[in-house]
Formats: structure tokens, C-alpha cells, sequence
């Protein structure tokens, strides 16, 4: 787990009638907040700010505290709005979430030991990642912000299932993905290079056994053409 990351927000009051486009032109993102048994309310967030923590790769698998003033909330951030011009977020939807909330979401996965696969360090292999993240069921408390997927033992040919992955206590494969058939989540396999050593090394020993059966039919002609010779 890395550090939680932190966002400071102000409340919008029903009243206020300041527009999004108003809070946009002061640096300011609207947004609102959910959850907890609670009416959604309309929140503002320092642009800056939400930027920064938008470039975490992690910030839709981690519990995110929002602050104003001295309270705080748990919340995980559900959707973000962006201007298709430049990327810049212009709308944000948090929900709240407690200790006690079980959570659904996407969590990246961090493959490690590349460098060292046997499958590619000792057997000419190439890696093919299947997924990029994997959907996780748990408490919110114990959401991971990444899944690692150890590769150092994979073998050419060879494939990490969804079933196979290390998962943390109390964390499991989302209920559509445990009762779906089991899919690779990354795999060891030929390459074009490797195809062509093996189509050489073929051709080889065609052709050394083409030069063996001319040689034994060579000799097989021999005792004909002495008999002839004897004949004569």
C-alpha cells in the first residue's frame, strides 16, 4: 500500500448558484458525493490538486480521504469527467465508503521478474499480457491498489490464470469472474524468431538425411556393375 492520497473540497450549498463553468474559471472542479445512506451533495475541488492525484495509476483502486476543514471522508473515486480537448477534468463523482462497505472494482496488475522469466531468458519466449487489471471483490479497508503477477517461473508455452493469481486476505475475484470459465492473465509464447530456428533446424536434418540415403544407394549399385564386369 502506498500513501492514501488526500483531497480538500468544499461543500456547495443547494442555494449557491454558482455554475460549473463559474467554479472552472477560479481553478475549481465540481463534483459530488454519495453513498453512506446519505443525499448526494455538490462538492468543489482545487483543480490542481485533483489533477496530481488523477496521474496516480492506482487512484481508482485506492480509498481516497476527502477533507474540509477538520472532517474527513472515506470515499472511492466512481467516475471523472474530462474536457476532450485537453484531458483536464471538468466533473467528479466520489461515493462514501466505510470499513464495513463491500466494494466491486478494477485494480491494475503489476507484473514483476520480466527480466528473469525462463520461459524468455532460457527458452526464447516473448510475454503476452492478456490483462492489464483484474476485477476484485472486498472491503473497502483492504482494497489493494494493485495485484503483483510474479513471472520469473513461467514457462514458454506455459500461462498464469485468473484463479492462479496471489490474492490478499479478504480479497477475491469479483463474482462475475469467479463463476466465468478461467481466462490467462499472462502468457509465455513462441516468437517469430524462435519459429524460424526450429524450421531451420528442421530443414537440416532433412537435407542430412537426403545426403545419407544418396550414399547408401550408391553402394547398392556397386555389386551390379562389378557382375556386369564378370559377365563380360
Amino acid at each position: 500500500m502506498g500513501d492514501q492520497t488526500v483531497l480538500k473540497f468544499e461543500y456547495i450549498a443547494e442555494e449557491n448558484n454558482l455554475s460549473a463553468k463559474s467554479l472552472r474559471n477560479i481553478g475549481n472542479v465540481p463534483g459530488i458525493v454519495y453513498g453512506s445512506g446519505e443525499e448526494t451533495k455538490k462538492i468543489s475541488l482545487l483543480a490542481k490538486d485533483l489533477r496530481k492525484a488523477l496521474e496516480l495509476p492506482s487512484i481508482f483502486s485506492q480509498v481516497i480521504l476527502l477533507e474540509e476543514g477538520e472532517t474527513s471522508h472515506k470515499v472511492i473515486l466512481k467516475a471523472v469527467q474530462t474536457n476532450p480537448a485537453n484531458d483536464n477534468p471538468i466533473h467528479v463523482d466520489f461515493m462514501k465508503v466505510s470499513s464495513q462497505t463491500m466494494i466491486t472494482m478494477q485494480v491494475p496488475l503489476k507484473f514483476i521478474n520480466e527480466e528473469s522469466c525462463i520461459g524468455v531468458k532460457n527458452q526464447g519466449g516473448m510475454i503476452s499480457k492478456n490483462r492489464n487489471e483484474i476485477e476484485l471483490t472486498c472491503m473497502a479497508e483492504v482494497l489493494p491498489e494493485f495485484i503483483e503477477v510474479d513471472i520469473a517461473e513461467l514457462e514458454l508455452g506455459n500461462s498464469i490464470m485468473q484463479t492462479g493469481l496471489i490474492l490478499p486476505e479478504g480479497v477475491e475475484l469479483s463474482n462475475t469472474l469467479s463463476t466465468s470459465q478461467d481466462q490467462p492473465v499472462v502468457s509465455c509464447s513462441t516468437t517469430r524468431a524462435t519459429l524460424d530456428i526450429d524450421e531451420s533446424d528442421a530443414e537440416l536434418s532433412e537435407g542430412e538425411e537426403g545426403v545419407e540415403g544418396e550414399s547408401q544407394e550408391g553402394d547398392s549399385e556397386a555389386p551390379v556393375d562389378t557382375e556386369e564386369e564378370n559377365n563380360s
